[in-house]
């Protein structure tokens, strides 16, 4: 059984349990998949089938209804773990813990867990402020610039209920981590934080992208769609400020006039859409700026291996967006905060930068002006053998 409490949006977390799904049923697994809060666009434009049941849901506005809310969906998955019987239970979170830790009191259901994200990447998420964490959370902001740079030293003002029931949440949570059997992590960084938080160890595993992806054969001309001539700068992200699209179009305004045959094209969506417009025409650089807007599933691989060279700013330490590009042999920029594994640290295609314009403009001029025909084999972290890796540890291994 995978559980994820919320399956709000089409991210990384969200297609990888996907794909965890999808495998463990190929391999001949009884799999269900359930969760409080599903939107249609997490099956990523139907590209997976329709295998997730809604057991709750997280509708309610008022802290009063989300705690009413919270525990009759906590109920409400506790009835339906009885009637699966799982022989193993996957979550994709640490809150999912906390969530299972509480729908499987007094039994003897264990589960194991993924923890792909920081928590300080969340910004909603209060428990990092919690009493429990407060001896370690100076040296976990400090460990990362984009924790410095996003999140605040201090808590935000709370009302005395608020600030208890986090408080309460943060102990649920820590226990549940605690009690999971597994716990697999994207990076070495994660694995540390982890640890420091939950004094836990896990596992680092990484998965991208499937299998056909080394091979695959581009169907559409992009470049001829968007009328370039020369080359493309690209990046695909949901237009959010953590993802520093704006260094990304101050460090191309910096080579503007360089490299009058290079044309920035940004894909995605998002909150940040409105001010990033402006900022291009601010600079007066939109001639050669391309705002595309959403990038449907289907056309994804098609725009990736349309560029010259793929640039991927966000505050992240591991990124299916900036591997994606390297199993097609792209250039690609990414900042020092991304982690270099032994694969990764030899692959020529990569470019590291500091997460400042200058950093970025830097190593896009390098990534433009260097001539990398190798291939290199990226076929490590493909899903296929990500997921088989899981299934090892989860004991599911024939």
């Amino acid at each position: 059984m995978l559980f994820a409490g919320r399956l709000a949006e089409a991210g990384g977390a969200e297609r990888l349990l996907l794909e965890e799904a999808v495998y463990f049923k190929k391999s001949g697994l009884d799999v269900s998949v359930l969760t409080f809060k599903l939107n249609e666009q997490v099956l990523f434009n139907n590209t997976y089938p329709a295998i997730i049941e809604q057991v709750g849901r997280t509708t309610a506005r008022t802290t009063l209804h989300k705690c009413i809310q919270f525990f009759s969906n906590v109920i409400s998955l506790r009835a339906k773990i009885r009637i699966i019987d799982p022989d193993v239970i996957l979550a994709t979170s640490a809150i999912d813990c906390a969530t299972l830790y509480l729908a499987t009191l007094l039994s003897t259901k264990r589960w194991a867990t993924h923890i792909h994200g920081t928590k300080f990447w969340f910004a909603s998420d209060l428990t990092k402020f919690a009493l429990i964490h407060k001896k370690v959370f100076n040296t976990i902001r400090d460990s990362v610039i984009g924790h410095k740079e996003f999140i605040p030293a201090e808590p935000p003002q709370l009302n005395p209920i608020k600030r208890v029931l986090i408080e309460i949440f943060a102990l649920i949570e820590y226990f549940g981590v605690r009690k999971s059997t597994v716990i697999f992590v994207l990076s070495n960084q994660m694995k540390w934080e982890v640890r420091q938080l939950y004094k836990k160890d896990a596992i680092v595993l990484k998965g991208a992208y499937p299998n056909k992806l080394l091979n695959y054969k581009p169907k559409i001309d992009i470049k001829k769609q968007l009328h370039i001539d020369g080359r493309m700068i690209l990046n695909v992200n949901r237009l959010d400020l953590r993802k520093r699209v704006d260094v990304l179009i101050r460090s191309f305004e910096s080579i503007y006039d360089k490299h009058d045959d290079v044309t920035l094209v940004i894909g995605g969506t998002g909150p940040d859409a409105e001010r990033l417009h402006s900022l291009a025409a601010e600079l007066d650089i939109q001639a050669r700026v391309k705002f595309v807007g959403f990038i449907e599933e289907a056309h994804l691989w098609d725009w990736l291996a349309s560029c010259d060279v793929f640039v991927h700013p966000n505050w992240a330490e591991f990124a299916i967006a900036a591997l994606e590009p390297l199993a097609l042999q792209k250039k690609v920029v990414w900042s020092t905060e991304m982690e270099m594994d032994d694969i990764l640290s030899k692959n020529p295609h990569i470019f590291i930068a500091n997460p400042t314009v200058d950093g970025f403009a830097s190593a896009i001029e390098l990534a433009l002006d260097s001539d990398v025909r190798e291939t290199y084999d990226m076929s490590a972290y493909t899903w296929e053998v990500y997921c088989e890796k899981i299934k090892h540890y989860l004991g599911l291994s024939s």
